[in-house]
């Protein structure tokens, strides 16, 4: 491939990959040209989280975990769509949401956009459960239209036991790549408990794990697809 394939440059702790609104549009069409032709579009949320950690958290982490997989995968990288389906979340302060059929259109009109561009895989990835049936209904519906660009929605492996919602698992993750938007003694009663089981060394692990199943499960998805 050319030299503008993506390369597995170190910035910080994680892998750099090609994003697609920081290219000009002669860097994306060598880029297809040269064959890189699978994308990858992060689902993140914004929604009410326990009091020490942000309200993006999701958002967040899907940045992170769509620019170590794109990079692993010699993949581009869409932007992240930040706002998501959280309606089990609207009692919380802060969350934003939007009907399930809006997500499901939403994924439908970007992934066509992406195809158009040349795209010929594309995948839909999500750091909030909300998100997930909303982008399975994206995918069956992109499938039945015979679209050119193949799709898929792969689910991230959080472990057997991820804890509460704003608890150890994204806490953990938080600490290890975004510590100074933990606030740990502003955390609930409910939490606290929990938290002790929260750091920066089992987040480390936690996006590996995440980021490792996301990254097996597209490789397996392309290699069906030959």
């Amino acid at each position: 491939m050319a030299e503008l394939r993506v390369r597995a440059r170190r910035e910080g702790d994680l892998l750099s990959a090609h994003e697609l609104e920081r290219l000009t549009a002669p860097e994306l069409r060598r880029l297809l040209e040269g064959g890189l032709t699978t994308v990858i579009v992060p689902f993140g949320s914004v929604e009410g989280q326990d009091g020490h950690l942000p309200l993006g958290a999701d958002s967040l982490l899907a940045d992170l975990v769509g620019r170590e997989a794109a990079a692993r995968l010699d993949a581009l990288l869409a932007p992240t769509v930040r706002v998501g389906c959280a309606h089990e979340h609207l009692g919380l302060n802060g969350t934003l949401s939007v009907e399930a059929e809006t997500l499901t259109d939403t994924a439908v009109a970007l992934a066509e956009s992406l195809a158009r561009l040349g795209f010929t895989l594309i995948v839909l990835l999500s750091t909030h459960g909300g998100n997930v049936q909303a982008l399975h209904r994206a995918v069956a519906r992109l499938n039945s239209l015979g679209s050119a660009a193949r799709t898929c929605a792969p689910r991230g492996d959080v472990g057997p036991d991820p804890g509460s919602h704003s608890g150890k698992w994204l806490t953990s993750v938080m600490l290890a790549h975004y510590p100074d938007l933990v606030d740990l003694p502003a955390a609930s009663a409910t939490l606290r408990d929990e938290l002790q089981d929260a750091d920066a060394q089992r987040g480390a692990a936690n996006f590996e794990r995440f980021v490792s199943s996301i990254v097996d499960q597209i490789t397996a998805h392309r290699s069906r697809a030959r």
